[in-house]
């Protein structure tokens, strides 16, 4: 799979350079060197799209078109004494570009990169936040029903403690049993709709008149 990505990468440089080559022959009657614009641009391409060594291999390919076929004397190897400079320029350029287009695409790459791990690392903070929270939630929503249910056995042993207590006082001024008193303190809450709660403090109430009117 590697070996086809590199080949296609190389491939791109080819094309590039190839239509490079193909639109500076149709521009050279109209411009001197047309050859300049156009081979800098197929090889930033190559170098963008395949890397450094796509990019490599479209300055070596640009330099044997310009050779060959824009440079004196034309359809040889070969390069004139006057024209080395220019020839050297040129080799110098293409390199320069190709190396400045593959680093920015390095770069680049190197940012989305950091970018999709940033964001990575956002969401796995953001699960273990939304799961913390969910944890405290489910901590405060027990809290809640323990204090509830607390609450609950509070109000039933205060109750439980009033109606033996109302039980205690109707033993000793009915004279009956515990039993008794309380069947007698049920029947009241039935017959009335009260609490057994309500009826024993309305004992205990009853009881305490009585005793300070004494």
């Amino acid at each position: 799979m590697r070996l086809v990505t590199t080949g296609l990468r190389h491939g791109i440089a080819l094309v590039c350079v190839a239509a490079a080559l193909f639109s500076s022959l149709l521009l050279q009657r109209l411009f001197p060197y047309p050859f300049l614009f156009l081979f800098f641009a197929a090889v930033m391409a190559s170098a963008w799209f395949g890397g450094t060594s796509p990019g490599f291999f479209a300055v070596f390919l640009s330099t044997v078109a310009v050779d060959y076929y824009f440079v004196p004397p034309f359809h040889s190897f070969a390069v004139n004494a006057t024209d080395t400079a220019y020839f050297v320029a040129f080799v110098v350029s293409a390199l320069a570009a190709s190396w400045v287009s593959s680093s920015k695409r390095s770069s680049e790459e190197a940012l989305l990169e950091a970018r999709d791990h940033l964001e990575a690392r956002v969401a796995e903070r953001t699960g273990e936040l939304q799961k913390t929270i969910a944890e405290l939630q489910e901590n405060e929503r027990q809290k809640e029903q323990l204090e509830s249910e607390k609450s609950a056995l509070s109000g039933q042993l205060e109750a439980r403690k009033l109606v033996e207590r109302a039980k205690g006082i109707l033993q000793r001024e009915m004279k009956i049993g515990e039993e008794e008193a309380y069947r007698t303190m049920q029947r009241q809450s039935q017959q009335m709709r009260k609490s057994m709660k309500e009826i024993a403090e309305s004992v205990i109430l009853n009881d305490e008149l009585k005793r300070g009117s004494q």
